[in-house]
This record gives structure tokens, sequence and C-alpha cells, in this order.
């Protein structure tokens, strides 16, 4: 029994004296070193006592350690191979400081050339990271075309993005909502050239320190260079289809000391020719009624952009920033159309001309208290943004000409202000807490002049004046938790507090009307990441998240909105917002092969449903039901050798949707997928290539049903200049297959069918090229990282 006691005691002595040691590795970019391979070695002989790869987030943690002396090797692709400093284990478990890698060299006539490259696809916990620089076509391409050619993205013909099959994605920039959709969002990401792009951060299920608005999250981030001294890029970029596009940056930085400052200047031109094609049939006791429509759409616009911004470290724990961004271009478009309503001609055109203007501005802090993994931060956000101009209409009919100009007006104001707070509880616990206020001003003023001999007159009973106000308010709780080595969750809840009024003043034809909704709602989130191995290559995730999706101001106006003499589109003033539950389980493996089981369910869903009335449609939103969707998202991220990369999205769903449609109950069951593919070569020599392609089966909703479409992207680069230039060839849409189509079949004695082609074949040349005292800026950031690293590690 004696004997049984003495061990159990050294047993347990030998268990409490053993400790853990975990650490976070950053690279050059200050960004996670995700995948880097950490040893631990045990001194005097140098021994491998283990060895893990770093997690989404750069972290490593070795358990169980016995009191003695150790060591790390770290080694991570671009970056120098790291060794530390004597680490001692005395029976305390131990947190390291922050390891910063430091860039790869190689020597080249006493110069020192900095080569790393960042993979276009870094799939984290909770996002998947796109880095745009990695997309070798991209320089060529505006904010919105790149979107278009990022796996698990799909733009459709309204602008709207769709994530891994999801509609009504919230895209911000920097961390930041844009408060645009639709076409607004359209003008504002056309006019954003790539060149300005860092990455972008695609979220399924984001944490509840996000807005609850939309079914995931596009975060479109920045550029900012970090170099000391002055550096910048120039760049330029044309394209030819049926129209010319160009666009012109030059961005600057410039840092030392305590202050940075960076800016970025964009002259863009912007044009398109879309041609739409459709029929309608009306079928009224036994007798048919047709219209065919042939009409070709062009514009073009001009402008230029200005990004102005500066951080300033008031203290080693304390930064504050601030940026501002002007827009303003104008765009002047036009259309010819010809209609056949019973074989009878119909014929028409329209001009427009208008000014869009855009402010931004963000004052923001953060601070970090000593203690470790702390961290306040605030942000104020202002923004104003609008159009302003005059569209001219003619139409002729028989003996009948009309000729009317819509003069219109359509500003906005937002207003935020965010704080969010997060503080590690334990050395396994991160707390997170933060609130958000926000207002939103919206004004849609459309008077229309009728010709009345040589002068055009107001025309009471078809002007429109709406007005739109919106105030959220938001609170959230978070919190990370470490079970152990291998099993991680996170657990959020947001509260948000919507209050909506919207008035449609009268004139001589209405009455007007008013409308107002306030409503306050929960939003939990989950999220639940096991490894499956101890060096943490195989892991499994679960997420869960409850979404909402809140109309736009314009899906609320129900003034009627003239297209052609038989066709409208109006606001809907009763539309309420959908809710959406994401679920998902996802298995992955290092970084390169992710699959999962997604369902969505959906409540109160809204979509635009062409409403008759007599010879006449008007396109409206409704809530149209419920439903749910079930499938399979897949991607597959791959360096097959040192001249391929391949990069695979595939999701595929079954949806069924449940509603009622004009009085009748209506059911949609369907099947269908979105494929990406990117693959990109590096022959050498500085020669790289890309080929894209994007395939998109069918969609439906009730009665209307959305076709296919596909798309193609090649890009040829080459590096001169000493690498500091680049210039590269695009052809984009080569088999011109990116058109849509939309066909509604038996709705109302109805069938109807439209085409629409835009753009998209085109060829373009991109040159671009890197400036600044690099060597001095290169060689000084190396130095202080390692006086860093020797002064927070000893």
């Amino acid at each position: 029994m004696k004997n049984c006691i003495l061990l159990f005691l050294l047993i347990t002595t030998t268990a409490l004296a053993q400790s853990n040691l975990k650490g976070e590795i950053k690279d050059h970019h200050n960004e996670a070193a995700v995948g880097a391979n950490v040893l631990l070695l045990a001194l005097p002989d140098s021994q491998q006592v283990a060895g893990v790869a770093a997690n989404a987030q750069g972290k490593f943690e070795f358990t169980n350690l016995k009191q003695a002396n150790y060591f790390l090797k770290i080694s991570y692709l671009g970056s120098k191979k790291y060794q530390s400093p004597t680490i001692r284990i005395s029976g305390t478990s131990l947190s390291l400081p922050t390891i910063f890698l430091l860039p790869e060299k190689t020597q080249q006539l006493a110069e020192v050339v900095v080569k790393t490259t960042r993979p276009l696809v870094v799939q984290e916990e909770d996002k998947t990271v796109i880095n745009v620089e990695a997309m070798s076509g991209a320089a060529t391409l505006s904010a919105q075309e790149v979107l278009e050619r990022t796996p698990s993205l799909v733009l459709d013909q309204n602008g709207n993005v769709q994530l891994n099959g999801r509609s009504n994605v919230m895209v911000l920039i920097d961390g930041r909502p844009t408060y645009m959709s639709g076409t607004d969002l359209v003008a504002y990401l056309k006019s954003l050239p790539a060149q300005m792009l860092d990455k972008l951060e695609l979220m399924d299920s984001p944490p509840a320190k996000y807005d609850a608005t939309g079914s995931a999250i596009v975060n479109i981030v920045l550029k900012k260079n970090r170099l000391y001294g002055l550096t910048g890029n120039v760049s330029t970029s044309q394209s030819v289809g049926h129209t010319w596009r160009s666009y012109n940056n030059l961005n600057l930085n410039y840092r030392q000391g305590k202050l940075n400052l960076f800016g970025g200047v964009g002259l863009p031109r912007d044009a398109n020719r879309t041609v739409t094609i459709s029929t309608r049939t009306i079928t009224e006791n036994a007798t048919n009624q047709e219209y065919n429509s042939d009409n070709t759409a062009t514009s073009e616009s001009f402008g230029g952009t200005i990004r102005l911004g500066f951080d300033y470290d008031k203290s080693k724990n304390t930064v504050i920033g601030g940026q501002l961004f002007l827009q303003k271009s104008q765009r002047n478009d036009g259309a010819v159309f010809t209609n056949l309503i019973n074989n009878e001609p119909y014929y028409g055109t329209n001009r427009g001309q208008f000014d869009w203007n855009n402010l931004s501005a963000n004052l923001n802090f953060t601070h970090k208290p000593q203690k470790q993994g702390s961290e306040w931060s605030g942000d104020v956000n202002y923004q104003q943004y609008g159009s302003d101009g005059v569209r001219n209409f003619q139409s002729s009919h028989a003996n009948n000409t009309q000729i009317f100009n819509n003069v219109f007006f359509t500003p906005a104001t937002i207003l935020t202000f965010k704080t969010d707070y997060r503080r590690p509880v334990s050395a396994k616990t991160t707390f997170e807490m933060g609130a958000k206020i926000g207002f939103v001003k919206n004004a849609n003023e459309a008077d229309v002049e009728n010709k009345k001999d040589q002068s055009f007159v107001l025309d009471p009973t078809k002007s429109n004046h709406f007005f739109y106000n919106e105030n959220i308010n938001a609170a959230y709780l978070n919190l990370r938790h470490t079970l152990n080595k291998r099993t991680s969750l996170q657990m959020g809840l947001r509260a948000e507090n919507t209050n909506i009024e919207g008035n449609l003043l009268p004139n001589i034809a209405t009455t007007g009307e008013q409308f107002s909704q306030h409503f306050t709602n929960l939003f939990p989130t989950f999220f639940f990441r096991r490894a499956l191995d101890s060096v943490g290559k195989h892991s499994l995730s679960f997420n869960y998240g409850r979404r909402i999706n809140r109309p736009s101001y314009q899906q609320f106006n129900p003034f009627l909105n003239y297209v052609d003499d038989y066709t409208f589109t109006s606001g809907n003033p009763a539309l309420k917002p959908f809710y959406l539950h994401n679920l998902q389980l996802r298995y992955q493996h290092n970084n390169g092969i992710s699959l999962g089981l997604a369902m969505d369910f959906a409540d109160g869903l809204n979509g635009d449903l062409n409403i008759r009335e007599g010879d006449v449609f008007v396109r409206k939103p409704f809530n149209l039901g419920k439903g749910y969707r079930f499938g399979i998202v897949s991607s597959y991220n791959k360096k097959i050798n040192k001249y391929w990369t391949t990069n695979v999205s595939f999701q595929g769903f079954r949806f069924n949707i449940q509603g009622t449609v004009n009085g009748d109950v209506a059911v949609t069951r369907y099947v269908s997928f979105r494929f990406n593919a990117g693959q990109q070569f590096s022959f050498g020599k500085g020669w790289s290539a890309d080929l894209y392609a994007n395939i998109s089966a069918r969609d439906q909703v009730f009665t209307m049903t959305m076709g296919s479409f596909y798309s193609i992207y090649v890009g040829v680069g080459k590096k001169i200049l000493k690498d500091k230039g680049s210039i590269r060839l695009m052809i984009d849409d080569p088999t011109f297959a990116n058109y849509r189509t939309e066909t509604m079949t038996n709705y109302q004695n109805t069938t109807q069918y439209r085409k629409t082609q835009s753009d998209t074949r085109r060829i373009g040349l991109n040159f671009s090229y890197r400036f600044g005292n690099e060597k001095y800026t290169r060689r000084r950031q190396t130095e202080d990282a390692a006086e860093e690293e020797r002064r927070r590690v000893q």
C-alpha cells in the first residue's frame, strides 16, 4: 500500500510539473503565418520533442512539457528560417510574444531583393481569403470584375453578389458597410480599379461582430503600404470590346517615425453596350397578343477617385487613423428600341446624362492595453453619395409621338458610430463585445416634364418625391474558447433594433403614402472546430448563424417608374425583411481541400414578379414565402508543381420554395449548381498565365426561370524592368457566352422570354510599375523587425 501511495505521488508530481507552451507567428506582411512548420527541440542535444503546423490564426501550442530548456525552429514559405533563443519551462505554462518572420532574401550584385508570392486562396477558420495581386490579369479589371472571377462568387446582371450560391450578400470596404445595393453598388465597384485592392475576405457565417444584414459577407480590403520612406506604384490598363474602357491609377505611401500617410488617385473611363431581346405573348379568349422588343443600350462614364489616409502611433499601444474617399463621375447613356405589337412597329429612344458623387470619411482608433491580447477600437463613419441628371424619352407609334424628360435627384447620407472591445479572460478564453448606431437618409426626387411646343412642362401626375429614413441600433457579445489542443469553439449573440420610415409625397394623381416599421431581433452565431490529427492537417468544423435581409430603400418606393409604354417598375411599402438560418458542416485538409454539407432555412423570402395590369406589366418585389436548400459546398486549392496552381470550387443544391403568388399557392423544387475553376501557370523568367472558367446552372422562382450561363477568362503576363514593372494581356469571354436569359411561363395567361447580352467579350492590356527607395525601406524594415524580435523573446 505504501508503495502504491509513493507511486501515485510520483505520478501526480510529474504531471503537475508538466506545462504548456504556446505562441503566435506572423509573416513580414503582418499576417498570420498559416501552416508554418514549428519544431520544438530540447537542449542540450537539440533532440526534437514535437512538431506542429500553425493554425488559421498563425497560432501553435505544445502541451504536457517537462521542466527543461527548449528552443524553436520555424520555417514558412517566403520567409527566413527562424530559431528562438533558449526557452525555460519551469513548471508553469508559458505564452510567447508574437513571433515576426523576416522575408526570405537572395543576393544579386550587392542589392537585396525580396521575393515573396502570396497564394491566390488561403482558407482560414471563419473565412476564405482571396489575394487579389495573385490574379495576374486583375490589374486590367475593375473591382466588379474581380468579384466575377473569384472562386465561389457570382455576380448577376443587377450587380447582386452571390457567395456559395447565397444571394443578398453584404459587401464591406475595409470592414465597413457600403450601404449601397443594386445599380448604386455596381457604379461604385466599376469605378474602383483592382490595383487598389489588397484582398477579399469571404465569410459564409460571419461572427457576431459583423452586421447581421445579408446572407453572407464579402469584405474588400484596400491596399496600404507599410514600408518606411516613400514608395508607390503607377498603372494603366486598356480594354476593348464593343466599347473602350480605361483605368489609370497612382498610389503613394510615406512612412516616417510614428506617422504613415497613404493615398491614391484613379482616372477611370467605363463603357458598356447591352442588347436585350424580349418576347411576350398574352392569351385571352383563344387569341394571342404578341409583343416583341429589341433594345440596344450604350453607356460611358468619365471621372476620378481620390483616396487619402493616415495612421499615427500616438504611443506604443495606441494608433489613431483616418481615411477620406472622393469619387466624381459623369455618365452618358442612351438606348434605341424597336417593338412589334401584333406586327405593328413601335420605335423609341432615350438619352441620359447625370453626375455621380461619393464622399466618405472615417476616423478610427485602436488601443491595446498592457494585458496581452486585449484591444479596444472605435470608428466614426460619414458617407454622402448620390446622382442627379436628366433622361429624355422619345417614342412613336402609328401617328402618335411622345417626348418627355425625367429629371431626377437621389441623394443619400449615412452616419455610423461603432466600438469593439476584446479581452482574454484566461489563457484559453477571449471575450468580445461591441455596439453600433447607424442613421441613413435617402431621397428620390423624380420629375416628369412633357414636351409641349418647344418647351417642357412639368407633369405633376407622374412626378415622384419619396423620402426614407432608417435607424439601426446594435450590440453584441462573443466568446472564443479553446477546449484543448485540437478543439475550439466560438459563440456569439447580436441584438439589432430597426426603425424605418418612408414617405411618398402626394400629387394630383395620388394621395401619397406613409409607412413605418419597428422591430428588434436576436442573431445567434456558433462555430466549432476539431482538429482530427496532432498537426492540424485534417479538421472538422460546424457553423451556424441567423441572418436578416432588409429591403433597400428603392424597393419600398411605391411610385410607378416608366420603362416603356407597356413596362413599369415599382416598389412595395408592405415589403418585410426575410430571415435566414445558415448551417454548414465542413471537412478541411491543410488549406487545400474543403468539403462541406450546407443547409439554409429562409422565412419571408422576397423577389420580383411581373404583375399584369391590362396590357401593362409592372415589376415589383413581394414576400413570396419560405423555403430551404440543402447541398454540397466544396473547394480544391493546390500547387500542383512549381509551374501550375489550381483553384476549383463547386456548390450544388436542392431547392424547395413554397409561397403565394397573386393569391395562388405555388411550390418550386429544383436542383442547381455553381462551378468555378482557376488555373495559374508560372513559366520562369517572369512569364505567367491564368485561365478562369465560371459555370452557373439555371435558377427558378415559381413561374420565373433564369437560364444557365458560363464565362471564360485568359491572361498572360511578363515581368519587366528588373521585376519592378509588369505587362499583361487578357482575353475575356472569347465565346461570348456570358449572357442572361429569363423565362416566365403560364403566369396570368402570359408567357415571356428575355435575353440580355452585355459587352463581355474583350481584349485588354495592362502596364504597372512600382517605385520608391525599396532597398533602403526594406532593409530598414528587416533590421527593425529583427531588433524588436530579439527584445521581445529574450
